[in-house]
């Protein structure tokens, strides 16, 4: 893109978040603003760029190609067979907050077909795993223990 993102015609916007949403699936609306960021070779994302993003978003949303589930941007194809992303891979997002309720679900679901049922701490540990965490940290753990079902032992 030639132009900054804030200043870029919208049509424009909504088609590279749509494309990024696409790619990456199951992406955070802060990551989302990164890679519109990066397209433009800007190195930090500031708040007209989140805003830009947020906006092409929002339409890309009303046009159907992205749908929303909080903060995370998909395609319905993805919230519907939900990819399990390996986090362990360079330049992957390790925050826990940037994983998607959706993914971790689909991970523990993967781990218990798998692996059968376990008591709830192992099947953080393994949701962890799966989604290529070496080490499980109190947030990495709330945040998979949030996403998981009550009912699940």
């Amino acid at each position: 893109m030639n132009v900054e993102p804030h200043k870029a015609p919208i049509y424009l916007l909504v088609d590279l978040v749509s494309r990024i949403v696409t790619a990456e699936g199951l992406i955070h609306r802060d990551l989302v603003a990164r890679r519109v960021s990066a397209a433009s070779g800007k190195a930090r994302t500031g708040g007209r760029i989140q805003s830009a993003s947020d906006q092409a978003l929002t339409l890309a949303v009303r046009s159907a190609a992205v749908v929303m589930d909080g903060d995370f941007a998909m395609t319905e194809a993805q919230r519907s067979n939900c990819p399990v992303h390996d986090r362990s891979r360079d330049n992957a997002p390790a925050k826990a907050e940037f994983l998607p309720p959706i993914e971790i679900r689909a991970a523990a679901a993967r781990v218990i077909a798998e692996s059968g049922e376990m008591p709830r701490e192992d099947l953080i540990v393994a949701t962890a795993r799966l989604l290529g965490f070496a080490k499980t940290g109190k947030d990495l753990r709330d945040r998979i223990d949030g996403a998981l079902p009550i009912e699940t032992a």
